[in-house]
């Protein structure tokens, strides 16, 4: 079995993008089960030599690349990773997709009746795709992300917090949809600690300026920037929070909760998530993205709580990369008929 790997093309250039990182773990437990994975370059690479295209996220760049697979017989996967808050607009364009126009939605139609099946990431997901692009359901696979347990973590957190003191950690991008303003809003000048790792969307600057603005003289509000996934400072903030916040309106799949709650920390999440459709994740304590006091009457509420341990194991066995990359071995296995 021989599986060829592609993305968009800016996915590999954010040092903390959650895309290529999910694509290289896959790669490095596809080849540890003595799968023979290649990245595309297409300077190199004949897709003739390969029993599968895996294509991560649906991208109108992919369509030509996609018609040539299927016409020398390669079979095409594709990870959708695409956000669901679109239907209306998606809809729209299916109904308009018989018009001669050529749009960016009718290319991810072709794209999707082309594949062979589509990967989605939670159940939400899922219904996204057969009800607004109109993927059969036999075609569709849900995998979650994964997630490294970090096992070499120190307590530099508390030094550059300067005391030993509980803490309420959210990692993202600052742009509209994460929400981090009403986080601010809920927190701001009260005795919970709260670190923001993450900086701002290239897009997004004047929402990262007004969240600053927001904070401006809270000391219990913490902006540290980008941190490489291999910083220790990173992975002493996510193994020592006391709370993992997400505030987002809406996430693909939320990988920072997953991350937080395999080092034990109790989730607070809105309750608009779709991660909120896997069992691991029925008991969390949400909120209602829109309001500053119901975030902080969650926050209030975790932080006496101790950590979960139990749902910490429950975690790492749904959520590990090795239980990732074998869900998309039946997967390949399946559409190869072997």
């Amino acid at each position: 079995m021989k599986i060829l790997i592609h993305t968009y093309d800016t996915a590999y250039q954010n040092v903390a993008g959650g895309v290529h990182n999910r694509i290289d773990r896959i790669v490095i437990e596809l080849r540890k089960m003595g799968i023979e994975v290649d990245y595309f370059d297409k300077y190199h690479t004949n897709i003739k030599d390969y029993d599968i295209l895996h294509i991560f996220k649906l991208d109108i760049a992919s369509k030509e690349l996609v018609e040539y697979a299927k016409k020398v017989g390669v079979k095409v996967i594709i990870s959708s990773i695409v956000s669901i808050n679109n239907g209306v607009t998606v809809g729209l364009y299916w109904k308009l997709r018989k018009l001669p126009l050529n749009t960016i939605y009718k290319w991810m139609f072709n794209i999707c009746d082309n594949a062979d099946s589509i990967i989605v990431e939670t159940p939400k997901e899922s219904e996204y795709m057969i009800k607004n692009f109109h993927v059969n359901a036999d075609r569709v696979y849900v995998v979650p992300n994964g997630v490294d347990a970090i096992t070499d973590a120190d307590d530099s957190v508390y030094m550059k917090l300067g005391s030993r003191k509980k803490y309420i950690l959210c990692l993202a991008r600052f742009d509209s949809n994460k929400n981090q303003i009403n986080a601010i809003r809920a927190l701001r000048h009260t005795d919970n600690e709260l670190i923001f790792i993450g900086g701002p969307d290239i897009r997004s600057m004047e929402y990262y300026k007004k969240c600053l603005i927001e904070a401006d003289n809270c000391k219990n509000i913490h902006f540290w920037g980008w941190l490489d996934c291999k910083d220790n400072l990173l992975k002493s903030a996510v193994s020592n929070a006391d709370i993992i916040l997400c505030p987002s309106f809406q996430e693909t799949f939320g990988l920072s909760i997953v991350e937080g709650m395999m080092a034990g920390a109790i989730p607070v999440i809105s309750k608009t998530l779709p991660i909120l459709g896997y069992n691991a994740f029925k008991n969390c304590l949400t909120f209602d993205p829109q309001s500053p006091s119901n975030i902080r009457d969650k926050v209030e509420e975790a932080i006496n709580h101790t950590k979960n341990y139990n749902l910490t194991q429950e975690v790492k066995l749904e959520f590990s990369w090795q239980s990732v990359a074998k869900r998309h071995v039946k997967i390949y296995k399946t559409i190869l008929n072997i």
